[in-house]
């Protein structure tokens, strides 16, 4: 199972970090640079092992809500993509390692 979590864990992720809250998190922590990670899914919030990362600048962003805004298009092109390497047999597991071959 896999999950695509609206920041670039492991910050601001865990159990309580979902939709706004995580964008406010990020805001109110100063961040110039929030993104998307998409994850497979273990017995830990937000912890199992990291298959992509996009990072995306937001120090223009004046609410959290402009940061959602921004993450998510991200998000959108990160979350397919990632699926079809997945898909592919693209990704090898060694621990919390991926590494993409």
């Amino acid at each position: 199972m896999t999950n695509i979590h609206p920041a670039l864990l492991p910050l601001f992720g865990g159990q309580g970090f979902y939709g706004g809250r995580v964008h406010q998190a990020v805001f109110e922590a100063g961040m110039k640079v929030s993104g998307a990670t998409v994850h497979l899914v273990d017995e830990a919030y937000d912890r199992g092992p990291i298959l992509a990362q996009e990072a995306v600048a937001i120090a223009d962003c004046a609410t959290p809500e402009a940061i959602a805004a921004r993450v998510l298009e991200v998000e959108h092109r990160l979350y397919p993509a990632t699926l079809g390497r997945l898909a592919e047999g693209r990704f090898e597991i060694e621990g919390r390692r991926v590494l993409e071959g």
